[in-house]
């Protein structure tokens, strides 16, 4: 039997003082009981520093840093640096996990020989219906080559760019780090990762509730920010483009959709300039995302409906997200 090796779960904190409990408490509850739950204090301006330090005396496996804030990226860069454990995993701390999660990510690993795993997650909205988590059976682990790997990712088949709902081998990321200051960090550091292995173990089970208050679902606001997610999968669709031709297509399709979710955020004047900018975009690929037979329907939706102009497809578009 192999031995259980130690891993950490890293959960960047910043106001979420309603909801950290729910969080700790998941991680906490933890069928795989080997664990380093590092819990980094962002500055918190609220009671989450001391929440945080009341855990840490309650259980032995939880340690806090506290740290000026420095955002998202910076607290997960902090705990990469002190953390023990040979397998490392993040959680946002206004979501939370199936009690099976990481025994299930680690079970994948294992069969699998490989160096890092994912499972599914669920969109969750206070009082949504929890589901019943499982543990899973071997059978049911999928193992995916590079090529499969970027194939499902670009096309949004259950392999997602988020550093959450992921069991990694602390080795990927030597060398790698969440860039600090960046919105969508997750793209351009998913993506080294993903570049360093060979093969995934992904996992049916939605053991991630990645956590969406109704009112954050229904106004979605653009800020300029959300313009690194253009650059950071633009910069991925020519990677794609240039190493793994196959795909250039899905690469541009993901890219497109992209494009689209940010886009029909924009109700701003003063953000005329990043309409613009965003339209040209869409009438570029437009063509080649209509053609793709593998692509998403609602991305060759949106690409048809293009043709009929900007208001029309915004219109139509912000009705097919509610579905």
């Amino acid at each position: 039997m192999i031995e259980e090796p130690l891993i950490s779960i890293i959960v960047p904190i910043y106001k979420v003082e309603q909801y950290l409990k729910r969080c700790v408490d998941s991680l906490r509850n933890q069928t795989y009981t080997n664990l380093e739950i590092l819990l980094i204090d962002d500055g918190s301006p609220d009671r989450c520093g001391k929440i945080c330090d009341e855990y840490a005396k309650a259980d032995r496996r939880i340690k806090v840093v506290h740290k000026q804030n420095g955002g998202l990226s910076d607290a997960r860069n902090v705990g990469l640096d002190v953390m023990k454990g040979e397998y490392v995993s993040c959680v946002d701390s206004d979501d939370f996990v199936s009690r099976y999660y990481i025994e299930n990510l680690w079970m994948a690993i294992q069969k699998g020989n490989c160096l890092l795993s994912e499972c599914s997650f669920v969109e969750y909205c206070d009082d949504d219906r929890i589901l019943s988590p499982k543990k899973i059976e071997t059978c049911e682990i999928e193992i995916l080559d590079k090529k499969e790997l970027y194939s499902r990712l670009l096309y949004q088949k259950g392999i997602d760019f988020s550093s959450w709902g992921k069991l990694y081998h602390r080795d990927l990321f030597q060398e790698v780090r969440y860039p600090v200051g960046q919105w969508y960090e997750d793209v351009p550091t998913t993506f080294k990762i993903f570049e360093k292995i060979d093969k995934i173990a992904v996992i049916p089970n939605v053991d991630y509730y990645y956590y969406q208050s109704r009112d954050s679902i229904t106004h979605v606001h653009f800020d300029e920010r959300k313009m690194d997610a253009i650059r950071n999968v633009g910069a991925l669709r020519d990677f794609i483009s240039v190493h793994y031709p196959s795909l250039k297509r899905a690469a541009e399709c993901r890219y497109f959709s992209t494009v689209c979710t940010i886009l029909f955020q924009i109700d701003d004047k003063k953000y005329e300039q990043q309409k613009i900018q965003l339209w040209n975009e869409i009438k570029k690929y437009r063509r080649s995302v209509l053609l793709d037979k593998n692509g998403r329907k609602k991305a060759r939706l949106a690409a048809m409906l293009s043709y009929a102009g900007h208001d029309i497809m915004k219109f139509l578009y912000r009705i097919t997200q509610r579905i």
